[in-house]
C-alpha cells in the first residue's frame, strides 16, 4: 500500500468512527434496544429461553451479555459493541475490494460504508444487525479467497473453517441469514463451477449441522411470526424506501425527501448500468450483484408466499455491496467521468440526509430520556407510571429503573403482539392483566402514550383511546404534558 493510500485509508477510518459516535449517548433508544439489554442481562439459559420464544437467535445477545459483564451497561459501553461490529465489517469489506478491483476500489468502498447512514444508523443500536453483516461479510471474505488457486493447502483449510464457522454464525445471528448464504451457490451455478458447487453444498452442510440446535426452533418462530407481525406486504413504495435507505437516511420531509428520492434513483441507476457492462468483464462484479440484487429479491417473492419479511435491515449485506460495487466504479479509470459523478452524489445524498439521523426524537424514538427524568420529578409516592404498551415502558424503564411503572398488555393476535409469555419469563417483566388490575389502589396515575396510538383510534371513529376513556371515567384529569409524540395523562381519584 502506497503512504497516500494508507493516509486515505487511516483518515477513512476516523471519519468512519467520528459518524458513529456523534450522538452516542444522547440519541434515544427504542424498544428493540432495551429488549436487548434486559435479555442480555439474564444468565445464558434464560437468554436462550427468551430467544428461542422470540423471532431471532441467541448470539448477538450472548456476545453482548459478555460485554456488559466486562465493562457496564453504560448507554456509551452498550454501543460500543455494535459500533466495533460495524467497523469490522467495514475493513472485511475494504479488503475485499481490494483484493477484487484493486486498493483504489477497496478505499472507495471503505469511505461509501464509513459514510453510509444505514451503516452509522445500525451501528449505533444494540441489536443483531451489525453482526450479521460481520458474520456474513466474513463468509464470502472465505469464499472469494478460495477461489484463489494460487493459495497453499493449508491456507486453503484455513478458509473452509473460517467459511463454515462464519456461515453458522450467521445462522445463530438472524433467521434470515440463511438466504444470504445461497448467494454464493447462486454465483457458482452461473459461473457453472460444478466441482467448486459441490463442495460448497459439503461446507454448507457443515453449515447446517452446527446450526442444527437452533434450526430445530425456527419452525414455531415462523409460525409465530405467522401469527403476528409488524411488517406490511412491500409494494412500489416499499421498494423505493429500500432503494433510498441505502444512501440516505430516512425520515425525511418535504424538499429534501423529492432530493433524496432523486439522488436515490439516480445513484442506483447508474450502478445497475454499469454493473451490467462490467457483467462479462469480472466475476467479481457479478458476485456483488447478486449479494445487491438476490437477497432482497428472494425476500421480496417470500413476503407474497408468507407473512412479510422484505426488511431493509434483513439485507444489510446488500447495502455493503452496493458500497463496494460503486467503489469499483469510481475507481475505474476507463470511466472517470461517471465515477466523478457518482462520489459527489454518493456523498452530497450522505450531507442533506445525516443530520436528521443525529436530531431523530418521534416513535419509535421518542423522547423517553426527558419523559422519565420528568416523571421522576414529578411523580408522588403513591403514584404509578402507567404505559399505554411495551414500546414505552421498556426503554424508560432503562432510563429509570427505580420508577414505579407499569405497562398494558398487547392486544392478543394484534400486530404489535411480539412479546411472548416465555420472553417475559426470561427477561423477568410482564405486562399487567388489564387497566383495573393495573392501578388498583392508586390514587394517581399517569399515563403514558404515543400521540399516534390516540390519533389512530381516533381515526377509526372511536370517540378517545380506549384506556383514557376508561381512566376518565375513574379518575379526573389533572393535566397533560407533551414530549414531542409522547404523552403524559395525569389523573387523580
Amino acid at each position: 500500500m502506497k503512504r497516500r493510500h494508507g493516509q486515505f485509508f487511516l483518515a477513512t477510518l476516523t471519519l468512519a468512527v467520528v459518524l458513529r459516535v456523534i450522538a452516542l449517548t444522547t440519541r434515544e433508544i427504542q424498544y428493540d434496544d432495551a429488549f436487548s439489554i434486559f435479555l442480555a442481562q439474564r444468565p445464558l439459559g434464560d437468554i436462550i429461553a427468551g430467544t428461542a420464544a422470540d423471532t431471532m437467535p441467541p448470539l448477538y445477545y450472548f456476545l453482548l451479555h459478555f460485554w456488559m459483564a466486562a465493562f457496564g451497561s453504560g448507554l456509551a459501553v452498550l454501543r460500543l459493541l455494535s459500533i466495533l461490529l460495524s467497523l469490522l465489517a467495514l475493513l472485511v469489506f475494504f479488503d475485499l475490494g481490494r483484493r477484487m478491483f484493486g486498493i483504489e476500489a477497496g478505499l472507495w468502498t471503505a469511505l461509501l460504508i464509513a459514510i453510509s447512514p444505514i451503516q452509522i444508523y445500525h451501528a449505533q443500536d444494540m441489536r443483531m444487525y451489525a453482526l450479521l453483516e460481520l458474520t456474513q461479510g466474513l463468509y464470502f471474505w472465505c469464499f472469494v479467497g478460495l477461489s484463489d488457486k494460487l493459495i497453499s493447502n493449508r491456507k486453503r483449510a484455513a478458509l473452509w473453517a473460517g467459511f463454515v464457522l462464519a456461515g453458522a454464525a450467521s445462522l445463530y445471528t438472524h433467521n434470515l441469514a440463511i438466504f444470504g448464504l445461497l448467494i454464493a451457490n447462486a454465483y457458482l451455478l452461473i459461473q457453472r463451477r460444478w466441482k467448486d458447487l459441490l463442495k460448497l453444498l459439503l461446507a454448507q452442510a457443515a453449515i447446517l449441522l452446527l446450526a442444527l440446535p437452533w434450526l430445530l426452533l425456527v419452525p414455531e418462530q415462523i409460525a409465530k411470526v405467522q401469527r403476528a407481525f409488524w411488517t406490511p406486504r412491500p409494494g412500489l413504495v416499499e421498494i423505493l424506501q429500500a432503494v433510498m435507505m441505502f444512501t440516505v437516511n430516512m425520515p425525511l420531509e418535504g424538499a429534501l425527501l423529492l432530493i433524496a428520492a432523486v439522488l436515490s434513483v439516480q445513484i442506483l441507476v447508474v450502478i445497475l448500468i454499469e454493473t451490467i457492462r462490467g457483467w462479462r468483464e469480472s466475476s467479481h462484479v457479478r458476485l456483488l450483484a447478486l449479494i445487491l440484487i438476490l437477497l432482497p429479491g428472494i425476500l421480496f417473492a417470500l413476503s407474497y408466499l408468507m407473512r412479510p419479511v422484505f426488511v431493509p435491515r434483513g439485507f444489510l449485506i446488500s447495502s455493503l455491496a452496493y458500497s463496494g460495487l460503486a467503489g469499483w466504479i469510481i475507481s475505474r479509470r476507463s470511466r472517470r467521468g461517471i465515477g466523478i459523478i457518482l462520489a459527489v452524489t454518493m456523498i452530497a445524498a450522505v450531507a442533506i440526509s445525516l443530520p436528521s439521523f443525529y436530531t431523530f426524537k418521534a416513535f419509535p424514538r421518542s423522547a423517553f430520556r426527558e419523559t422519565a427524568a420528568f416523571l421522576s420529578e414529578a411523580i408522588q409516592p403513591d403514584a404509578l407510571v402507567l404505559h399505554d404498551n411495551k414500546l414505552s415502558f421498556f426503554p424508560m424503564h432503562y432510563y429509570a429503573p427505580g420508577l414505579h411503572q407499569k405497562f398494558l398488555p398487547d392486544e392478543p393476535g394484534a400486530a404489535n403482539d411480539t412479546y411472548a409469555h416465555a420472553s417475559q419469563q426470561a427477561i423477568g417483566l410482564y405486562p399487567e392483566a388489564d387497566i383495573r388490575t393495573a392501578v388498583s389502589g392508586v390514587k394517581r396515575v399517569y399515563f403514558v402514550v404515543f400521540q399516534r396510538a390516540v390519533d389512530e383510534y381516533l381515526a377509526i371513529g372511536e370517540e378517545n383511546h380506549p384506556a383514557l376513556g376508561w381512566l376518565s371515567g375513574e379518575y379526573q384529569l389533572a393535566g397533560v404534558k407533551s414530549f414531542a409524540d409522547l404523552d403524559v395523562y395525569e389523573f387523580e381519584r
